[in-house]
């Protein structure tokens, strides 16, 4: 039976009861996988800026539609964030897989004002997911088990296996885009928007999860704040997930430039990406038993000494090297990052202002893409490719480093448990 207490910084309890038997938590793990899976599968990737090339829109245009999603989902963060705590984070993903559906049928006539409504709507859709889907993971995960150690050994094994699915989702997906590209262009985005109409069905079969009863967004926003403040390694970790994604993701699709500078072929950078994908499944799914192993702080350095040493790896000219850093370290730690990072957030953020504090953290992310984007297109032009990775490399192990160790250490030995406790408190 569901319990809720109200009060200013308290969010919903609910209580493990519900979902006592196999069956039922069975049902519950396979309606979240059905909505993790339908909305990871995004057949518009591969194909959708060579559509766009083909109907006229030059390379700048295309960077300036990407960087309109970035910052339209960076303006609704925050905003979406607290609609999810207040009024239901199942309600917030339903709103996002209505607002992708809708933003892959306007890119199927790509007029131009249209594919700008269109990647408007994509960018508000991604904000309306932002902090609503793990915080809800979060409350299925406590609805599940008993006991708060438990419920954080679970969580972690949840996240991994959540990014475990979204990476078959889209490996599988990508491919499938390309193929049916071929047989019609526009079949990639129809396809997408019914299946993220399709993942609405799935969410229906979920408990609604609220961060608090009340009905007032800005002292909602302000008690958030408040906890992140109060918390200074929650403050370290939130500004290093998003700057670490962001550029993570923007060497993700500039590298694949270089290594055809490198000298290899067409197919021969298809194969990397499959193997980096193969070697991203499998670092993902050893983040819960590092998580339970390694102090939070050891975990913490081992990542950012492989990114660094990746990216060094990545700048000299040996193709053998550079793949090894590429694959091995930066990939291999990126993806652990993700559900490793994700983890930490979650129990050290308030339950009832779970959605808006891990708004924060895809804002930051955004405002990093906005930024990082734009910049590294730029440093690519002015400086080789090397360069460009040596200096990523040097703010990797030496500003991020510093900054995330000195702020960890600063924050003093306190356990996991404790801080979340701390954070809760009205």
């Amino acid at each position: 039976m569901e319990k809720r207490i109200e009060g200013e910084g308290e969010g919903q309890k609910a209580q493990p009861s519900r979902a006592s038997s196999r069956g039922a938590r069975l049902r519950l793990l396979l309606a979240y996988d059905g909505y993790n899976l339908a909305t990871n599968a995004t057949l518009s990737s591969a194909v959708w800026m060579i559509y766009l090339a083909r109907h006229g829109y030059s390379p700048l245009a295309i960077g300036l539609l990407e960087m309109t999603l970035h910052v339209t989902k960076l303006c609704a963060e925050i905003p979406t964030g607290i609609y999810a705590d207040l009024l239901g984070r199942r309600r917030s993903l339903l709103v996002y897989c209505g607002l992708s559906a809708a933003a892959m049928l306007g890119l199927a006539w790509p007029l131009g004002p249209l594919v700008v409504l269109s990647f408007m709507l994509w960018g508000l859709a991604f904000a309306f997911r932002g902090g609503a889907e793990e915080a809800l993971l979060w409350g299925l995960a406590r609805r599940l088990v008993t006991g708060e150690g438990q419920q954080q050994r679970y969580f972690r094994r949840l996240i991994s296996r959540m990014y475990l699915l979204a990476l078959v989702a889209e490996a599988a997906s990508t491919s499938l885009g390309g193929l049916l590209g071929q047989v019609q262009e526009v079949l990639p985005f129809l396809v997408q928007a019914a299946l993220a109409l399709l993942g609405m069905l799935p969410l229906l079969a979920l408990p609604e999860e609220r961060g608090s009863s009340q009905r007032q967004p800005l002292r909602h926003l302000l008690q958030g704040l408040r906890a992140v403040r109060s918390d200074r390694v929650l403050v370290a970790l939130l500004a290093l997930a998003g700057l670490v994604e962001g550029c993570g993701l923007t060497i993700y699709y500039y590298h694949q430039l270089y290594l055809v500078g490198l000298g290899l072929t067409l197919a021969q950078v298809g194969l990397v990406i499959a193997a980096s994908q193969v070697i991203s499944f499998g670092c993902t799914a050893l983040a819960p038993a590092l998580l339970a192993r390694l102090r939070q702080s050891h975990l913490l350095v081992g990542l950012l000494v492989a990114l660094a040493g990746g990216l060094l790896l990545m700048s000299l000219p040996l193709v053998p090297l550079s793949l090894a850093g590429f694959l091995v370290l930066f990939q291999g730690a990126y993806a652990l990052w993700q559900p490793v990072v994700s983890t930490w957030l979650n129990e050290r953020s308030p339950e009832a202002q779970r959605a808006t504090v891990l708004s924060l953290q895809t804002g930051l992310f955004s405002a990093a893409m906005v930024t990082l984007f734009p910049l590294f297109g730029l440093g690519v032009g002015e400086m080789s490719y090397r360069s460009l990775y040596r200096a990523l490399a040097l703010l990797a192990s030496g500003g991020l480093l510093l900054a995330g160790l000195g702020s960890l250490l600063w924050g003093g030995q306190r356990g996991l448990r404790g801080s979340q406790k701390q954070s809760e408190q009205p």
